[in-house]
């Protein structure tokens, strides 16, 4: 066994140093699993107002989806940028089609924006 003060204190620093970056590693690749999924939730009542007053799956996955921006952004009004509902198969016609759905059905209001600015979309839906 070797004496503490036998010890090279560089090769000692290099294995904490080591022993360190490999935490760290670990901690950061912990971290990037999580960050990589995506969590859809809402409340039931929702859920049901948005299938009893629409029609079709764009209608319900655009609310789905705004209602988790505006948990994710803390904010009842919110923009819907076309990246994560193209990953859907659901393009910026179909998406403002089922904005016009929701918003008929009462349960969201649009704000049009200026042209190639994303409309401002606010939550009006109200548990009963």
């Amino acid at each position: 066994m070797i004496n503490a003060v036998d010890r090279d204190p560089a090769e000692w620093d290099a294995e904490i140093e080591a022993e360190f970056q490999r935490v760290v590693a670990a901690g950061k690749a912990a971290g990037r699993l999580k960050r990589g999924r995506r969590l859809v939730a809402f409340p039931w009542a929702f859920l049901v107002a948005v299938c009893q007053r629409t029609e079709g799956r764009t209608a319900l996955v655009v609310a789905m989806y705004f209602y988790r921006r505006t948990h994710v952004c803390r904010s009842q009004t919110v923009t819907l940028p076309p990246g994560e509902l193209a990953e859907l198969g659901i393009d910026r016609r179909d998406k403002n089609k089922a904005l016009v759905k929701l918003e008929a059905a009462g349960l969201i209001r649009i704000e049009r924006m200026a042209i190639g600015q994303s409309a401002k979309v606010t939550l009006t839906w109200q548990p009963s």
